[in-house]
């Protein structure tokens, strides 16, 4: 679970390159300085070396739903200390809306059957909201929305209310428990819905790099609302960029990537 939660705070990671709008697909991937600058990140004989535990963000691209992309990388890791000594390449998209706000998995995967109503006010500062109905929320990783809407165009939902500690049927009631007091007040009547934690679209895979190079490859295409699946972009993506994840489970080792493209048609 620490890993998992690890990846979580990953896809929390802010980025400021690419900022300026970008039209077309990167033309050039292979180069430490076509990704956002990084001590760790650098050319070594003709490859990107990424030392520590490092994220590699490209430039902005438009989606354009029809098309679907592909995204292919070659990673192989140094410095083992012994063959079991691998390190963990994520590999994928993260994506923005139309306002350049980033789409996570907690604006977007909506878990079915959690949409529900505040019964009770719940005040600034309090770390419990009780729902009509909470027989459907997810155990872990799960975050409640306000203003959920059964046809998904609420999606992506960015009125975020906080995150799932536990869940509890009281009363003839459900009581959530968030991990943290509320930010601000939500009245009864609020429609809400359960989303879950996850990290970016790893649409190219996971993988554990070891001395040999290996191929990591994957396609995304199409829209798919209240999902967070790596085959598709969610509701209100306009715009991607590549990241690679690289040395996330062993910090003190070396991965080296090549043969870095992103091709659609």
């Amino acid at each position: 679970m620490k890993s998992i939660a690890k990846l979580m705070v990953g896809a929390a990671v802010m980025t400021v390159f690419g900022t300026i709008s970008a039209q077309e697909l990167p033309a050039s991937l292979n180069k430490a300085s076509d990704w956002n600058k990084n001590a760790n990140v650098s050319d070594v004989d003709g490859v990107i070396n990424v030392k520590k535990q490092s994220a590699l963000f490209s430039k902005r691209f438009n989606i354009d739903p029809a098309k679907k992309y592909t995204l292919k990388l070659s990673v192989r890791s140094i410095n083992q200390k012994n063959e079991k000594d691998k390190s963990a390449v994520f590999a994928g998209f993260t994506v923005f809306d139309k306002k350049g706000r980033t789409i996570g998995s907690i604006h977007s995967a909506a878990v079915p059957g959690t949409m529900t109503e505040v019964v009770e006010d719940a005040a600034k500062g309090a770390t419990v909201v009780k729902i009509k109905d909470g027989s459907k929320f997810a155990k872990k990783w799960g975050v409640i929305v306000a203003g959920a809407k059964q046809d998904l165009s609420d999606l992506p939902n960015f009125n975020w209310l906080g995150n799932v500690k536990s869940i509890e049927s009281k009363d003839g009631v459900w009581e959530l428990t968030l991990e943290k007091p509320l930010a601000r007040n939500v009245k009864a009547g609020t429609v809400v819905r359960e989303h879950m934690r996850g990290g970016y679209l790893y649409t190219a895979g996971i993988k554990h790099a070891g001395k040999d190079w290996i191929t990591m490859s994957g396609s995304i295409s199409g829209v798919k609302a209240g999902s967070w699946n790596y085959k598709f972009w969610p509701a209100g993506a306009v715009k991607a960029q590549i990241v690679i994840l690289a040395n996330w489970t062993k910090k003190d080792l070396e991965t080296q990537l090549k043969d870095i493209s992103l091709t659609a048609e």
